[in-house]
């Protein structure tokens, strides 16, 4: 499993959320049972098993959502700890293999996203940066550099707050295709028209 651990005060566990979103070829192998050559291709690739749901990880009775690594960038792993009544979001991720590329700070500005879909503060630490403090808007109110040694201090709050997205998803984009896909067809219909008239 790729898991996260919440230890409490005093040292004590008091949760684990394990990763449902694995990366393919990296935490494991698709197909591996139909092309047992895949497996060869891909040496040092590990078969994790994926965790049950994005269940919230509660300490003092405030509910944590956790995304590990680049389930930071899937709307709908944020959105569903926010169904489930998550409080504040938490991005733990191993971005080293990233190198200093732009890749860091594209992974960290998608994350800025979930925070502003949900309403949530969101937390990022990432072993090489960018590590951040994101607030429910979207602005970014304290980050790291990459490959830095350094602390992140700041202040947030757990906020319990319904949201368009978190009841409805993605349903504003289906409307949208919709529409577009109905001023098409009208569109192809009217040049059909105007065609047989000028014939």
């Amino acid at each position: 499993m790729n898991s996260a651990y919440l230890l409490g005060p005093n040292g004590a566990l008091q949760g684990r959320y394990d990763k449902v979103h694995l990366v393919p070829y990296g935490e494991y192998v698709p197909l591996r049972s139909l092309f047992p050559f895949i497996g060869k291709l891909v040496a040092g690739v590990g078969d994790f098993k994926s965790g049950k749901g994005y269940y919230p990880l509660t300490i003092d009775e405030h509910r944590l959502g956790i995304l590990i690594c680049y389930e930071g960038i899937l709307p709908d792993a944020a959105r569903e700890y926010k169904r489930r009544n998550a409080e504040l979001l938490v991005n733990i991720t191993n971005d080293a293999w990233f190198g200093r590329t732009s890749a860091p700070y594209q992974h960290l500005s998608m994350t800025v996203f979930r925070a502003i879909e949900n309403r949530l503060y969101l937390v990022r630490a990432a072993n090489t940066g960018i590590s951040a403090i994101i607030d429910p808007t979207g602005k970014i109110l304290s980050r790291t550099g990459i490959f830095e040694r350094t602390t992140l201090q700041g202040n947030v709050k757990m906020i319990d707050e319904k949201t368009f997205y978190a009841a409805y998803g993605d349903v504003f984009v289906y409307l949208c295709a919709t529409a577009l896909l109905i001023l098409v067809i009208l569109s192809m219909q009217r040049r059909k028209e105007y065609a047989g008239r000028n014939t």
